[in-house]
Parts: C-alpha cells; structure tokens; sequence
C-alpha cells in the first residue's frame, strides 16, 4: 500500500459537491473502469477528521493535571483544593487543545494532519478496497474540514504504476481545490490514474467493477 497526501490552502466551505458535480465523478469512475482491471473509489469526509487528535489531547491534558498536584502542594493548599485544582487544569487544557479554533491559530492545520491519514486509512478498508480479486484497489481520499488530500493505492497497483502518478493525482486536485474546483480536479484526478492503470493493468475476463462508482460522502 502507497499513500501520498497534501494539503491545498482552500475554504472547505467552497468544496462541497452538488449532485451535479457527483454524477461528473461517478461518470469519470465508470468510464475509467471500462480501460482497466483496477478499481477506484472517491471518498469525500466532510467532517473534520480530529478524532486522534483529540483522544491524545486529552491524554496529554490528563498527565498534565496530574502533574499539577506537585505544584499545589508547594503552595500548601488543602487536598480538596488541589483535587479542585487539577480538575479546573484539566478541564481547560482538555477544551483548548481539542479545540480545532485553537490548532488552526496556531497554524497545525497547515501540516499534514496524522488524523486524516488515519480517517482515510480506515475508510481504504471500510469501503472494501482492500478486497478486490487482485488487489487493485485506488482511493482518492479527499478531507475537506482538514483540507487534505491523499491517494492510496493497493499492492497489485502500486506494483505496476509510478509514484510520479499518484503525486500528479493529488496535484490535480489540490490545483483545483485551491481555486474552488474540487469537482474539476477529482475528475482530472481520476482520468489520470485511468490513463496510467488502462497501460499497466488493462481489463481482464472477471475482474474490475466490484465496487461503487459514485463518490461516497462520509
């Protein structure tokens, strides 16, 4: 498995797909899967993909309350008040670091976010992409409240297409998605994987079209 991912500069409130814009896609997918054995599905999460991210905040804001004790007891503090210390520390590290406001000004959204690897990750396996016949599977995963993009590809594709291919997928649609053309470049996108999978895994009697062509809204 192969995975590439990059985040474009774009309002996630402009990328979001009209019926219109997922028929396009569905369309490109059909036309793409006529000219190879392999099989791509397009995932779009619309929902920001923080739940790690927030777990280890929480953890992180637990030991740090815990370690607060120490503190309190030099000022000679009660225990039930340093009890109630250590919960009001926890309670306002725990809302300041899970907090998706504070991690964008503090610009973390501008790296290439661990939980939307994982959240596209989970969707490879959840969308049955790891099943195919022969292991030809391509996810174009794109993350709109991350503002990530990332292509995964199986063992039987990764195998037989370059890498250079799936950097220009993702440039693809990151290009459009910085000018508010998510559709356009998810269509792009497609196409090109078409072109290089039509070369290096043409049809065959009994594989391809195994999974749903249409873009799934997660």
């Amino acid at each position: 498995m192969v995975t590439l991912h990059e985040a474009p500069a774009t309002s996630p409130s402009d990328q979001l797909l009209s019926e219109a814009d997922r028929r396009r896609i569905a369309d490109a997918v059909k036309a793409v899967e006529l000219r190879t054995a392999a099989e791509i599905v397009v995932a779009i999460e619309t929902d920001p993909c923080e739940e790690t991210d927030a777990t280890i905040a929480l953890v992180v804001s637990g030991f740090l309350a815990i370690a607060s004790a120490g503190l309190f007891w030099l000022l000679g503090l009660s225990l039930h008040a340093i009890m109630l210390g250590q919960a009001t520390v926890f309670a306002a590290l725990a809302a300041l670091a899970s907090s998706s406001r504070v991690r964008r000004a503090l610009m973390i959204d501008r790296l290439p976010s661990a939980a939307a690897h994982e959240t596209a990750a989970r969707a490879f396996a959840e969308l049955g992409l790891g099943r195919t016949k022969e292991r030809t599977g391509v996810l174009i995963h794109v993350a709109i409240a991350d503002r990530n993009v990332e292509v995964i590809a199986d063992e039987g594709v990764h195998a037989a297409v370059a890498p250079e291919t799936w950097r220009e997928t993702v440039h693809d649609v990151v290009a459009a998605a910085k000018q508010g053309r998510l559709a356009d470049g998810v269509v792009a996108a497609v196409k090109r994987c078409g072109d290089a999978l039509s070369e290096a895994l043409p049809p065959e009697p009994g594989l391809g079209d195994e999974l749903p062509n249409e873009p799934v809204m997660r």
